[in-house]
């Protein structure tokens, strides 16, 4: 924004007439509509109070992919569908609920039998192969899972982790698809942090998030990245990333606490946009009900 002096007729003029995308010199048409980019630089030089604000924000924000464009939403917790699943299965040892849908986030019917992923949130939770009708079970994962990814025609990616540890803890597992009560592991690697969110491109890999870092792997776990495509600053650790969308131009939204994270694509990696809505053009921490407040033009 210009430093030269305005009166304050000009003053009132500018803020009447503008939203926080133009004050900003962010073009609307690029960013979703009724939100725009909060400055890189303020983030960059951001105190304790602001970083502790983000932390205690009351938003989360949730993406998903609609024709038309990106859909921003409330982040109301993760929903997983739960199947019909196979008629005899009994709880196991390990399962976090009283039934065998209790915790489930995830099922993969196969010509033999189930793969079943159960998240406890805390201690507990795993991956079981059953066969068709479930009176036989096996654990073949025994951490919190997290995400359960079909990645090609013959392997599925699993994702296990906690976020409740400090500091949180993820793994990454690709499993050939199981053949009755046979499985193998095909490779595996520690996560720099407990898997958050995943979504899966067209071309068959797989892009996931933990809460530090995106992470890719293609179709073929030989490719797996090693290290991850795009590391977060450190103070997004307590954002809790939910959700993430990928745009056939490469674009890349990541809903969590407080921001909305879209990543453009470049030449040497991903430039980072930190999406507020209009509503949001200030904010600051009430230290009495430990809440980042918003505030509007």
């Amino acid at each position: 924004m210009s430093t030269r002096r305005l009166s304050a007729v000009h003053i009132f003029v500018v803020l009447i007439f503008t939203t926080p995308s133009t004050l900003f010199g962010q073009s609307p048409e690029h960013i979703p509509q009724g939100w725009y980019v909060y400055p890189n630089s303020k983030l960059n030089h951001a105190d304790v109070n602001t970083l502790k604000c983000f932390n205690y924000s009351r938003n989360e924000w949730a993406v998903s992919d609609e024709s038309d464009g990106v859909r921003i939403t409330k982040w109301t917790g993760r929903k997983a569908e739960v199947p019909s699943l196979p008629p005899l299965l009994k709880v196991q040892p390990g399962m976090p609920g009283p039934t065998p849908s209790a915790g489930l986030i995830g099922a993969m019917r196969f010509e033999k039998g189930w793969l079943l992923a159960y998240d406890a949130v805390g201690s507990g939770g795993g991956m079981w192969l059953t066969n068709q009708d479930g009176s036989k079970a096996k654990r073949v994962v025994s951490e919190n899972v997290r995400g359960i990814v079909p990645l090609n025609s013959d392997s599925v990616l699993v994702l296990s982790g906690w976020v409740e540890m400090i500091p949180d803890y993820g793994k990454e597992y690709v499993f050939s698809n199981p053949d009755g009560l046979n499985i193998k592991l095909k490779y595996s690697a520690r996560l720099d942090g407990a898997p958050m969110a995943s979504t899966k491109l067209p071309d068959g890999s797989v892009l996931f998030v933990t809460t530090r870092s995106l992470h890719a792997i293609t179709k073929s776990e030989s490719e797996s990245e090693k290290k991850p495509n795009y590391r977060f600053p450190s103070w997004v650790t307590a954002q809790y990333p939910n959700s993430i969308v990928a745009r056939t131009d490469g674009t890349i939204f990541i809903g969590m606490r407080m921001f909305v994270l879209q990543l453009t694509p470049n030449p040497s990696g991903y430039s980072e946009d930190w999406l507020l809505p209009n509503s949001c053009s200030s904010f600051e921490l009430d230290e009495k009900v430990l809440a980042c407040v918003c505030k509007s033009w």
